[in-house]
């Protein structure tokens, strides 16, 4: 059974005043956001004085032992894992049947928000994925896939570190997926071999979703069918489309073989360095894994100017409200120029061009009155001005 598309059921979830009644350990809780599996709280923790996000399985989800089981085992996959890019956990339990995750709260936005539905600067969006890939490598090296990277599920702290969080739907990479169990995901996402039988996953899966991501980061949207690298819907390092089209590769032998492979190959071009020469694995145009697009012509897609991300001030708990995410408008950036570069060639061009027309309209004076055109110092000739154009280019 697939359960990319699940159905809206109705959704609730403790009050702050109910949730203080069961865990009187925290104090000044706050309600952040409900999502459709878990409500997350703000609170304060008592004995040792500091913020902490609180999340508690909603009532609706509760009453299923499959999301209970879920729940409970994204708190046991946290609690193995130790990366300044992972959340932490603190603490876990079940209070008359109220299940909890204590974790920490991180201080930023999920980069969903962050990244405001546009491009992302390249080498921001390349250093964003490389520090998730070795992130997500220090989980599978625990033998745990996260199975739903997306950006809703990293959040940007104030020093624009990315934190990788939501482990509910983590699967131990020795387990498959059985016939007839529900999969679940997020579409445009999730790896194809996830969705098909016999359902097998591994590492490369968590590194298909980070293809996909550094792609809608690199280009403002998710891939589309037919399939164009990121170089042609925005100005992009070519180098990088050679490693988005390997990540997303639907075969999974002809994709990275680790999220660390991936993450070396982003810090060569962020260090300046020349990848290692292999032959370009292009993707199919057709992929089955895809979103399908209505304006396929690279003339119909807008040109986009890329974003930089910046810190604010204020606070989200250390795992996102929301499982779907990748059509919703996001909080404004900063707007920045891809390339400055350009902008004052288009200047220097532009101001080439008025003295073009200035000498011609000067030389054209000059024959009207019936003589010659004749360079002197304080003018220049056409001849001299003509040459600086190409540089406009």
């Amino acid at each position: 059974m697939n359960n990319l598309e699940a159905s809206p059921v109705a959704i609730t979830s403790p009050s702050p005043g109910e949730l203080h009644a069961h865990l009187s350990a925290y104090d000044s809780i706050e309600l952040l956001a409900v999502g459709g599996m878990g409500a997350v709280y703000k609170a304060r923790q008592i004995s040792l004085d500091r913020t902490v996000a609180i999340k508690v399985l909603t009532h609706t989800c509760a009453a299923s032992m499959q999301f209970r089981q879920i729940f409970k085992c994204e708190a046991q996959v946290m609690a193995k894992l130790n990366h300044p890019n992972l959340v932490s956990i603190y603490d876990y339990g079940e209070v008359n049947g109220m299940l909890y995750i204590v974790m920490q709260f991180v201080e930023g936005r999920s980069l969903h928000e962050a990244a405001n539905g546009r491009a992302v600067a390249q080498n921001e969006s390349a250093t964003l994925i490389s520090k998730t890939c070795k992130a997500l490598e220090h989980a599978h090296s625990a033998g745990i896939l996260h199975r739903d990277i997306k950006p809703a599920n990293i959040l940007i702290d104030s020093k624009l570190t990315p934190v990788v969080v939501d482990f509910g739907l983590a699967h131990h990479a020795h387990e498959s997926t059985m016939k007839g169990e529900t999969v679940f995901g997020t579409p445009g996402y999730t790896a194809p071999e996830v969705l098909v039988p016999p359902y097998s996953a591994d590492q490369r899966a968590d590194v298909f979703s980070l293809g996909v991501l550094f792609h809608q980061l690199l280009t403002g949207q998710l891939p589309q069918t037919p399939y164009l690298p990121p170089s042609r819907l925005a100005p992009v390092d070519q180098r990088y489309d050679a490693i988005v089209m390997r990540a997303i590769h639907p075969t999974r032998a002809m994709r990275y073989s680790s999220c660390e492979a991936m993450a070396c190959d982003l810090d060569k071009i962020l260090s300046g360095k020349e990848l290692t020469a292999s032959p370009l694995l292009l993707t199919p145009a057709v992929h089955p894994q895809l979103a399908r697009s209505t304006q396929p012509k690279l003339a119909s897609i807008p040109s986009q100017t890329a974003t930089r991300i910046t810190p604010i001030n204020r606070h989200i708990s250390g795992t996102p409200a929301h499982r779907s995410q990748h059509s919703s408008a996001l909080p404004s950036l900063t707007n920045h120029n891809t390339s400055n570069a350009k902008s004052m060639v288009v200047v220097l061009a532009a101001c080439i061009t008025l003295a073009m027309a200035v000498i011609a309209l000067l030389i054209s004076s000059g024959n009207q009155e019936g003589q010659a055109p004749v360079a002197t110092g304080g003018l220049p000739s056409s001849s001299s001005a003509t040459p600086s154009a190409p540089n406009g280019r």
